[in-house]
């Protein structure tokens, strides 16, 4: 388990270069009888946490109050895609601007790597009728939603799926994806002005499922459900009939995260294409000119995904959460890495 103590924030916690890509053209959904052969890779980005050993430093920054780090992410009401954002890492501010010790996530490579492929991405263009859903580690999915929100010619709309927060012996680093929420500042679209959907997620809400956290381990992990994403319809309604689905490393992961497979399914259904591709292709598209996005996803219907796992219910105690947050407020800012939500309330 990731294991991190000690940080305090008072908390009210609620829930171009190249051409453009016109010429591109979107995969077609597998043939049936290639389908009932195709093989199964068995790693989704949740799985390859093992192999994410570095931990960023800390650094002390001015942490923006709840109201500005929320004026600089939330997107307008008249947005279509607002009704699928979540703002529960945000309501972990304060109400004022306040110095403060966060991860210093501009140390891990995978933010540097998101925030290089984001810009590629942007210099050669956005594809028409495509939906991205970034499923990277917390602070690289924020890096690649700002970078490509700011240098898009296309506007872009980066929806935050983010629905923990971060606490004492916690299971996955949630002031990770905070930092970068408070550090990095995207492009929003004007009101209802037709943007680009871009979906960043937290490749860690479903770590370590096979491990038994301890009594002192706050289980802050999460699941998204189909209801967190717009339905078959919605996408078709817009224009939209492709996701993207990109990973870090086509190494680590060739499936779709657990918590996505009926999602996919029911865009799959609807003859919405999906495909998957990595940090290292999204970088060749600019340099080798070539207007392709990723390899087309297989979205296996029997497949098995512990969504359904009772077991996996159990070794997280009885969901997530845990036992041990303790909820209120008022602690203030320290110099350590972690976060500790205060034993009573106010501010």
């Amino acid at each position: 388990m990731y294991k991190v103590t000690a940080l305090a924030i008072p908390t009210a916690l609620l829930a171009s270069a190249c051409s453009p890509m016109d010429e591109w053209v979107r995969p077609p959904l597998m043939p049936e009888a290639e389908a009932q052969t195709a093989p199964l890779p068995g790693d989704t980005p949740s799985t390859a946490v093992h192999d994410w050993r570095q931990i960023p430093p800390t650094r002390t920054m001015t942490v923006p109050s709840v109201g500005e780090a929320s004026a600089r992410w939330t997107l307008a009401p008249g947005n279509p895609w607002a009704p699928y954002q979540k703002t529960t890492l945000l309501m972990t501010l304060d109400s004022t601007e306040r110095a403060g010790t966060l991860p210093d996530v501009e140390q891990l490579e995978v933010v540097n790597g998101a925030r290089r492929a984001a810009s590629y991405v942007a210099a050669a263009g956005l594809p028409e009728g495509t939906m991205w859903l970034v499923d990277l580690r917390g602070p690289a999915s924020v890096a690649f939603g700002a970078t490509l929100s700011r240098e898009s010619r296309e506007p872009v709309s980066p929806i935050m799926t983010f629905n923990n927060w971060p606490a004492d012996n916690e299971s996955i680093p949630a002031e990770e994806t905070l930092a970068a929420l408070v550090s990095m500042t995207p492009r929003l679209p004007a009101g209802r002005q037709p943007s680009v959907p871009v979906f960043m997620l937290d490749a860690w809400r479903l770590a370590y499922r096979y491990d038994h956290p301890d009594d002192e381990t706050t289980d802050n992990r999460y699941m998204l459900s189909a209801s967190d994403f717009p339905d078959g319809a919605t996408l078709r309604a817009r224009g939209i009939d492709h996701v993207l689905y990109v990973v870090e490393s086509l190494e680590g992961a060739q499936l779709e995260e657990d918590d996505l497979h009926q999602t996919f399914l029911d865009y799959q259904a609807m003859g919405i294409t999906t495909t998957i591709v990595d940090l290292a292709q999204l970088g060749d598209v600019l340099r080798q000119e070539v207007p392709y996005y990723g390899q087309p996803l297989y979205i296996d219907s029997g497949r098995v995904t512990i969504i359904g796992d009772p077991g996996f219910y159990h070794r997280a105690r009885g969901g997530f959460g845990g036992t041990h947050v303790v909820y209120g407020g008022g602690h203030g800012f320290s110099g350590a890495y972690g976060f500790v939500f205060g034993a009573h309330g106010g501010g």
